[in-house]
């Protein structure tokens, strides 16, 4: 339609289709008449480009794309990822692009959306998000020498752009912090087991215990999915054991509640005979009673940050240092006593 309409423009501006287009992407090399008369004749017609062929032309389609390993229904009730997006969405609008969401069920569902996004371009660079060890979305949007920013950790860690917390230290502070009140029954209830944040928190819990002398004890240690089903199927488990735990850093502010809740419901006592600290320090933290201990990432730094260099990447500007890291920190509730 954008075609047919600029060859109308041409015919009554007397000039060529290729004037008219030059015109229209402001080509400091048209002659100063030819501009009037294109122009003259844009305003009459009342012609308006069309931004996504222009876009296409220009082999840029202004969109960032974020693929997220949830079902989409999940997304509703996940509160890091919802100050996330609306934090990327935030950023990306500031320098004139947009983002774009999908949501895969499972690691097929995932590969094959990293594949179409490859093969159709549609999107001019990715943020990814929670790595794996062995991470094939790496490999591959590496080869393909396509733009992307991570949001987590790799190794080697200069080997490709990301953005992350010092997650080994923030496990560290989280399970030294309940030592330090006292508790030597610490759990610590992880996401998938695969994940590198999951990986590097049990890192730092596990440091922290050998630090003050308190053996580590694999019994105190679930893995589950991140949300509030995950946290109460987590909770029931240790709540099986012959001494269950008198505190629990839990991964995420979802899993920290859904492990409260089924404490509570056990008729345990928080914090008087459980403590409890999450990650995130999302909303969720002053919703729940007693209020939840967590660790703040700083999320709108980590989205501010990520995009910004997303966005130098696609443009072709220098990135540096590879690897930034947000600060971390506490934020005393409740639910530590």
């Amino acid at each position: 339609m954008a075609d047919i309409k600029q060859s109308e423009i041409a015919r009554l501006a007397g000039v060529s289709q290729a004037t008219v287009s030059r015109v229209l992407n402001n080509d400091p090399q048209v002659n100063e008449e030819m501009r009037r008369r294109v122009l003259a004749v844009v305003e009459m017609l009342g012609y308006v480009p069309d931004a996504r062929a222009q876009s296409l032309r220009a082999q840029r389609t202004r969109l960032l794309g974020l693929v997220i390993h949830r079902a989409p229904h999940a997304l509703a009730y996940d509160p890091f990822f919802s100050a996330l997006m609306a934090s990327i969405i935030e950023e990306a609008g500031r320098h004139g692009y947009h983002l774009c969401v999908d949501a895969a069920r499972t690691p097929r569902s995932q590969r094959a959306i990293y594949e179409e996004l490859l093969r159709t371009r549609r999107v001019d660079g990715l943020i990814l998000v929670e790595s794996e060890t062995r991470d094939q979305r790496i490999v591959r949007l590496t080869e393909q020498g396509f733009p992307f920013v991570l949001l987590g950790r790799y190794d080697p860690p200069d080997a490709i752009c990301s953005v992350d917390n010092d997650n080994v230290g923030a496990g560290f502070m989280a399970t030294e912090f309940l030592i330090r009140k006292g508790h030597r029954r610490i759990a610590y209830i992880g996401g998938a087991s695969g994940l590198t944040v999951t990986r590097d928190r049990l890192q730092g819990y596990r440091h922290a215990l050998e630090q003050h002398g308190i053996a580590y004890d694999p019994h105190y240690v679930v893995f589950t999915e991140s949300s509030l089903l995950g946290g109460q199927r987590a909770m029931e488990d240790l709540l099986q054991l012959p001494q269950p735990p008198t505190a629990v850093v839990a991964m995420d502010d979802l899993i920290a509640v859904g492990a409260m809740r089924t404490a509570q419901g056990h008729g345990i006592r928080i914090p008087d005979e459980m403590a409890f600290i999450g990650f995130n320090d999302t909303p969720l933290c002053e919703m729940v009673e007693p209020t939840l201990t967590s660790v703040a990432i700083d999320i709108p730094t980590l989205a501010r940050v990520a995009t910004e260099r997303l966005i130098a990447l696609i443009e072709g500007r220098p990135v540096e240092p590879r690897r930034l890291i947000v600060p971390a920190q506490l934020r005393e509730r409740e639910s530590t006593g």
